[in-house]
């Protein structure tokens, strides 16, 4: 079975789509029918269930996959250790990251890192945290942000966690919400607002606010729960939401005053604890390296200035 075959199935099973695959591999589609025949044929075993109009992969297929996934994966890290050895620098990084490192954390570094770095193929992929840890295992990232402690990411013994400076946890909101004219705020007087909680919130802190943020909040105020919290930080001039958000996801609307963090007698003491994940086995390539020196060197820059 040649490699080339492997990387067809692969690109085939993961778009789910024979026209979407040749595209993307840059063949005809009765060439790319031809390559799948062909591993079928030397693999003696049938990886696709076929029908008119659709696919999916048979129990032999769905067990190329994952090791093809690897032998690719261990294969392309290979060639890049070999180029590195050599002198030859990698132009290409994949970096991937959960939504508030993503705003917070990477957009602030990643202008001077591509000034400085202005030949480099940057590609940025934001999942969730579980999505991301699954690519990055696969091969298909060299690096992502996430938080490692709440997440449990950091007692997993296949990668590596660089952590950055830690994040409070706060309960943010429009300065003039009513809540924000008063000298002592409680955790129950948050009830009488809607309340913004990030939807992977894990349940063992939502436990530590008692029922506030339960989805049944029977005579409370509404709950919106958010994946992406740029429009989220976007509506709170224009409602009376209270938004539960790790500080540095608000630095510069906290330092300008449009929104204030409000001292919540009672408030949970929890922190969040972004980090760099990567493989414990792969060497990052000199890029990647430049790049988490850029990360470090822009989050402090900006700590000592608020």
């Amino acid at each position: 079975m040649e490699l080339r075959h492997l990387r067809h199935f692969i690109a085939l099973a993961r778009l789910k789509s024979f026209s979407k695959a040749a595209n993307e591999l840059h063949l005809a589609q009765p060439s790319l029918s031809r390559s799948i025949q062909k591993m079928e044929e030397r693999l003696g075993a049938s990886l696709l269930a076929r029908d008119e109009k659709q696919f999916a992969l048979t129990e032999y297929g769905q067990m190329v996959l994952a090791q093809g996934e690897q032998i690719v994966s261990q294969l392309e890290y290979l060639e890049s250790e070999i180029k590195s050895r050599q002198g030859i620098a990698q132009k290409r990084l994949v970096i991937g990251a959960s939504p508030i490192p993503l705003n917070s954390i990477i957009g602030p570094a990643l202008g001077g890192f591509i000034r400085d770095n202005p030949q480099m193929l940057i590609e940025l992929k934001v999942e969730s945290w579980s999505r991301l840890y699954k690519m990055l295992l696969k091969g298909q990232l060299d690096l992502f942000i996430a938080e490692t402690n709440a997440t449990l990411l950091d007692q997993r013994d296949n990668i590596e966690t660089c952590r950055l400076p830690q994040s409070n946890a706060i309960f943010c909101c429009r300065r003039e919400h009513p809540l924000a004219q008063l000298e002592r705020v409680y955790l129950p007087s948050l009830r009488d607002y809607p309340l913004g909680v990030p939807r992977a919130f894990p349940d063992r802190l939502r436990e530590q606010f008692d029922d506030l943020l339960d989805e049944d909040r029977h005579d409370y105020a509404g709950l919106l729960k958010y994946d992406q919290f740029q429009p989220i930080k976007a509506s709170l001039q224009g409602c009376d939401l209270v938004v539960l958000t790790p500080d540095i996801s608000v630095q510069a609307e906290l330092a300008s005053g449009d929104l204030v963090a409000l001292e919540v007698v009672g408030m949970p003491d929890i922190r969040a604890n972004f980090s760099v994940v990567s493989m414990k086995n792969r060497r990052l390539s000199q890029g990647a390296e430049q790049f988490v020196q850029a990360l470090f060197a822009d989050h402090l820059d900006r700590a000592s200035g608020f």
